[in-house]
């Protein structure tokens, strides 16, 4: 594609008259500009022409653009241990050198995967579970002096009822609420705390909480407003357990990622403080503020990089770490593995790689509701490659000979 025809798109971009298949050139066209530049330039140049060409394209924060997208391109790929081209900028002035325009390909998939949605289960003290996704709004249970109720928003709200006070009732029970692949789900806890559970996740709690303490486990990820609760002029202490580590916290919110399949544990503040601690070693933890995350590798056997038993904090754009409750997936130079774990999650699809792969950062944004065809549509602008293969997502480095109107088909 020539450049005159590259500014005539840029010019639609911007007047909110581009169409899908349009969009899907632009996108092709700029990355194969990065892909084919011969110029080269060290780390600090890169990172200061790198920022004047991101703020400088239209699709960056939708300045001046009235187009709406389910996706936000990923613009902004990097090769890691390889040299970067200076980017073009809207078509104006062009850093890079291009000696061919490569072929462009529109991947098509017979198969496709929908993406998640609110759907979790319930389990009760006594072991009846209850699939929330199915159940109809009302009072679910009736567990001692609480009541689970469904909200017509879809929450599961956990209500103190007076009329079932038993004074001979001390005994404390416990439910779990867990979300599958594909899931996702809110919860108010009986003190008022809001918990939202992210895919292939849970949290187990107490139907009442003891006045002393309020204690809650979960696995997975979770984000969390916790309620302040005071007893006798003094606040009840809120603590989370995930892994290894307790957070303690006082009223705040925040969000913990402590899934089985990533070898740290993040804990990130959002407002208000926490403490972290080790199970079992209360004497060695540290203090969060807003806008820090600690990380703590969870098998202190594999090399993660940060001293065994130790919290190593740092600081994050928490936007980008509770992105996925809003409703999106944000990448901010988020590695291939990464990002993959967390599509395998939502889609509940499991991911083979085929070969080596090289190394990749992303950074972009895409609403989760996105089918995973088109997800991997915008990836592919990149150097890797998938095709869908039934419940599997094939990551590949071999390109498809297929032409532009030909589906990809699953060997």
């Amino acid at each position: 594609m020539d450049e005159s025809l590259a500014k005539e798109l840029f010019q639609k971009y911007k007047d909110g008259t581009l169409t899908e298949q349009e969009m899907a050139l632009l996108e092709s066209w700029y990355t194969s500009h990065a892909k084919s530049s011969t110029v080269t330039i060290t780390t600090n140049e890169m990172e200061q022409h790198l920022d004047q060409v991101w703020e400088s394209l239209p699709v960056h924060k939708d300045k001046t653009a009235s187009y709406s997208s389910p996706v936000k391109p990923l613009f902004k790929w990097v090769a890691v241990a390889a040299s970067i081209a200076i980017l073009a900028t809207i078509g104006v002035n062009i850093f890079i050198r291009q000696k061919n325009t490569p072929k462009i390909e529109t991947v098509a998939m017979v198969q496709d995967a929908a993406p998640g949605d609110n759907r979790a289960k319930l389990t009760l003290s006594n072991g009846t579970s209850i699939m929330l996704h199915e159940a109809g709004n009302g009072k679910l249970a009736q567990q001692g002096q609480t009541a689970v109720i469904k909200t017509k928003q879809g929450e599961i709200v956990y209500e103190f009822d007076m009329q079932e006070v038993d004074s001979r009732t001390k005994k404390i029970t416990y439910n779990t609420i867990s979300t599958p692949k594909a899931g996702q789900y809110q919860v108010k806890l009986p003190d008022g705390t809001r918990v939202w559970l992210n895919s292939a996740s849970s949290i187990h709690f107490p139907t009442v909480f003891p006045t002393t303490e309020r204690i809650v486990e979960i696995a997975g990820e979770a984000y969390f407003e916790v309620a302040k609760v005071t007893r006798d002029s003094k606040r009840v202490p809120f603590k989370v357990k995930a892994g290894n580590q307790v957070v303690e916290v006082l009223g705040t919110r925040f969000n913990v990622n402590s899934y089985a399949d990533e070898a740290i544990i993040q804990t990130t503040l959002v407002e208000g403080s926490i403490k972290l601690e080790l199970a079992g070693k209360e004497n060695q933890g540290v203090l969060l503020r807003p806008g820090e995350q600690a990380l703590l590798a969870r098998d202190m056997k594999k090399s993660t990089g940060i001293a065994a038993g130790m919290f190593e904090v740092k600081q994050v754009d928490t936007k980008t770490v509770i992105a996925w409750k809003e409703g999106y997936f944000r990448f901010n130079n988020v590695g291939l593995p990464e990002l993959m774990r967390q599509l395998s999650r939502w889609y509940d699809m499991e991911v083979v790689y085929e070969g080596p792969v090289k190394e990749y950062e992303f950074v972009g944004q895409i609403e989760r509701n996105t089918k995973l065809s088109k997800v991997l549509q915008i990836l592919e602008l990149g150097d890797v490659h998938f095709r869908i293969d039934n419940k599997k997502i094939v990551v590949t480095n071999q390109p498809s000979d297929l032409n532009p109107n030909q589906p990809i088909m699953d060997k």
